[in-house]
């Protein structure tokens, strides 16, 4: 699972900035353990981090082997994966990670189908899920959906599907004139 993007070098000792893909900061608490992902080479490599620690949005990690600025910058835009087994547990049953939701189908609560999850975003307010759906062949349909508690009808982590409220106001096809 993607935790984080390395961002950019920090000082002349080697260390990095780590963009966080996630605010929950047990997940970067004990990092030790990653993978590094090179999106220009498509390669995985480990690593090991020494030090990490919080500054602002991002944190400053130190990787084993990594000793000055020259060899920190090749480390500059990989992406850092963890297991999910490392993932904190979460406390109750109504939490879940971003990642239980991509790809789950999404109804009605009469049935009809809306479309796949395929990505959510995060407006400040509340998370806003993209569903996709496919018209035909060359087309498809986005959604975008408020992911608020009194809008979810049925969500269980292990099934494959949610059921959702159909918003009256979200399919009415009229234009409000004045």
């Amino acid at each position: 699972m993607a935790i984080g993007k390395i961002s950019n070098t920090h000082g002349l000792n080697g260390e990095l900035k780590l963009f966080p893909y996630s605010n929950e900061r047990e997940i970067f608490n004990n990092l030790k353990d990653v993978l590094l992902y090179n999106p220009k080479t498509k390669r995985f490599l480990y690593a090991k981090f020494e030090t990490i620690r919080k500054a602002d949005k991002n944190y400053i990690i130190s990787i084993s082997g990594v000793e000055n600025i020259s060899s920190a910058q090749r480390y500059k835009d990989f992406i850092v994966y963890i297991s999910k087994e490392n993932l904190p547990t979460l406390k109750n049953k109504y939490e879940f990670y971003y990642f239980e939701l991509l790809d789950k189908e999404v109804y009605y609560e009469d049935g009809n189908f809306v479309g796949k999850i395929v990505d959510i975003l995060e407006t400040g307010a509340n998370e806003v899920l993209i569903i996709e759906k496919q018209i035909d062949r060359f087309n498809k349909e986005e959604i975008l959906y408020p992911l608020i508690k009194d809008n979810i009808i049925k969500f269980v982590k292990e099934d494959d599907n949610i059921v959702v409220k159909r918003l009256e106001w979200y399919e009415d096809d009229t234009e409000d004139r004045d």
